[in-house]
């Protein structure tokens, strides 16, 4: 019971902080994405600023490599490291040894790949909060999801785990940020 009240507390958090991240976009049930400002998706790698693009390339690079230490470099290169829990892991790497089904990491680096190789989101242009999201799912509410869209969900989580976030109301697993100037800000999930 302490376990189901801790990952409620955490999803909590999850949403709360990446609603924070994502420039603060109404959760307003009643409106739509589109009534709520929520950004275009978008497909297209060139849209992307050239800081975006490396940083993206870096992330996939070391994750198609199968070593998680090869996102260490990239971790570093942040002034801050990338938001990867909320319960302050202060090394993601080893963070992501842990909760890998694996225990090497590799879990963690085929949801990476997975999730940049969806559209993505820019949300908040021309503002500090700036940022780009992948995947675009993450802007969007789980029971309004088109049949393509369910597709693209059920690449990253068992038609179990989609009911589960239907009925909690906002998408919570992974996400990761990118910042126009190139810096990784997160990859985090809902529990």
């Amino acid at each position: 019971m302490l376990k189901l009240m801790r990952r409620a507390a955490i999803r909590s958090l999850v949403c709360a902080f990446a609603f924070f991240l994502l420039a603060g976009v109404a959760s307003t049930p009643e409106l739509n994405a589109a009534e709520r400002g929520a950004p275009e998706i978008q497909t297209e790698l060139s849209a992307l600023p050239e800081p975006v693009k490396k940083m993206r390339e870096r992330i996939l690079e070391a994750a198609r490599s199968g070593n998680i230490d090869a996102m260490h470099p990239i971790v570093e290169m942040n002034e801050l490291k990338p938001t990867v829990s909320f319960g302050g892991a202060n090394d993601p790497v080893a963070y992501w040894k842990q909760v890998s089904g694996d225990g090497q990491g590799r879990e963690i680096m085929a949801i990476m790949i997975e999730i940049l190789q969806m559209p993505f989101v820019h949300t908040a242009a021309g503002t500090s909060n700036e940022i780009y999201v992948w995947p675009y799912l993450t802007m969007l509410e789980p029971e309004k999801l088109t049949p393509s869209q369910q597709v693209d969900l059920y690449r990253l989580i068992s038609p179990d785990e989609a009911k589960t976030m239907k009925e909690f109301g906002s998408y919570i697993h992974y996400r990761l940020g990118i910042g126009p100037d190139g810096t990784w800000h997160f990859f985090v999930a809902g529990d």
